[in-house]
């Protein structure tokens, strides 16, 4: 018996015929237009009556928090683009992760050396890897902060990472945004210590390569993006690897396989199970967010679809895009899928949004009490007085 897996796939594909494999949908045939993202923009719009800026990097508390936006775009190259913040930079943050593990991979770093595979229930900001006693070398998943600043270590010369998202977003000008990253670089001792425990690890070999991979990392998070540069790197993730305004592949599908499966286990963080749930149903959820307000969501072989809104829940994502990735995920997806039914949906989502509205007012509560200026958070005057009342 002959064991090796590409004979027995070439012999269970020799009989399917070419008529038999579905080309690529367009957004046309999915009935995506300006008309439908727009309304999709409005609704949540009216879900987010509730938020708090990334309070912890000063640079991010200046943003406006009125400012909203969604770009869908399929792996032909149409687009459709919406919202008040369609045309602003915004700073990569989380964003960049699955693209910091890509480039990892592509310079040729075993993924076995960068992190694990299994997602926690745990924040984003911790990982097993912090607790000496466990005696673990990498840390757990690519996608929290110690994965991204472990794949952050893969980097030798910055502007070769920066050339590589200028290819992944087809825009030749991104660069850093210099203020946001001197205020994350001087402010974010949690992550510092994250590089630190990678050195006692054994994942960095001196505290010199740790500190590089700390910088090289907040650099990364720090890269100015509009929506729309996003979106084009989300459509290389979709498509496989390949560019959208260049001929040939920019990375190797096997690397991109590993990004997504990443995307659908820990991309939003301890949300991921239940927004997989009710964004996607029985099919995973291919999506990464971001403290800046952005969140991406891939449909491998078919399309992308970016959010922003700044206004964050506790743990860290868009409120508005966790809303409105519901009915785009609809829109982008091909027919056929299992998912839950309106009614169930409409349940989830009202107890969803009730449950996480009081744990952001309880959060902007305690800011309130620490004098934070009120610019930073939305809140539902109902709920904050039913809290204080309490």
């Amino acid at each position: 018996m002959d064991a090796d897996i590409e004979t027995l796939f070439q012999k269970i594909r020799a009989s399917r015929s070419v008529d038999e494999v579905q080309t690529a949908p367009t957004l046309k045939s999915l009935g995506i237009t300006e008309k439908s993202v727009s309304l999709v923009d409005k609704w949540a719009i009216k879900l987010t009556s509730y938020g708090i800026l990334a309070a912890y990097i000063p640079e991010l508390k200046k943003v406006d928090k009125a400012l909203t936006a969604i770009a869908v775009g399929d792996i032909h190259g149409n687009r459709v683009i919406v919202g008040n913040g369609a045309k602003i930079k915004i700073s990569a943050q989380s964003v960049i992760k699955p693209f910091l593990y890509l480039y990892a991979l592509e310079m040729g770093a075993p993924a076995k050396s960068i992190s694990g595979l299994e997602a926690s229930s745990m924040p984003f900001n911790t990982d097993k890897i912090l607790r000496p006693e466990l005696q673990m070398q990498v840390p757990e998943h690519p996608l929290n902060n110690a994965g991204a600043i472990s794949s952050a270590g893969v980097i030798r010369k910055f502007p070769e990472f920066v050339g590589f998202m200028r290819r992944v977003t087809g825009n030749p000008g991104i660069g850093v945004l210099d203020r946001v990253f001197e205020s994350e670089f001087n402010t974010n001792n949690n992550n510092r210590a994250i590089a630190s425990r990678l050195v006692a690890s054994g994942r960095f070999k001196n505290a010199k390569e740790g500190e590089e991979a700390y910088a090289n990392y907040t650099r990364a998070c720090s890269l100015g993006l509009t929506i729309g540069d996003v979106l084009n790197a989300s459509l290389v993730l979709s498509s496989g690897g390949a560019g959208m305004r260049k001929k040939g592949n920019i990375a190797q599908m096997n690397n991109i396989v590993r990004v997504l499966s990443a995307m659908n286990t820990f991309g939003l963080y301890e949300q991921s199970g239940l927004f997989s749930l009710m964004v996607s149903g029985a099919r995973a959820n291919t999506s990464k967010s971001a403290v800046s307000g952005l969140i991406i969501s891939i449909n491998p072989g078919v399309g992308a679809f970016v959010t922003y809104s700044p206004l964050l829940n506790v743990e860290g994502n868009s409120v508005y895009g966790l809303y409105a990735m519901i009915p785009l995920n609809n829109l982008l997806a091909l027919p056929g899928g299992m998912r839950l039914d309106s009614s169930e949906l409409n349940r989830m989502l009202r107890e969803y949004n009730m449950e996480e509205s009081i744990k952001v007012h309880h959060k902007i509560i305690s800011l309130m009490k620490d004098g934070e200026n009120s610019k930073i958070f939305r809140i539902d005057e109902k709920i904050l007085a039913q809290l204080k009342d309490a």
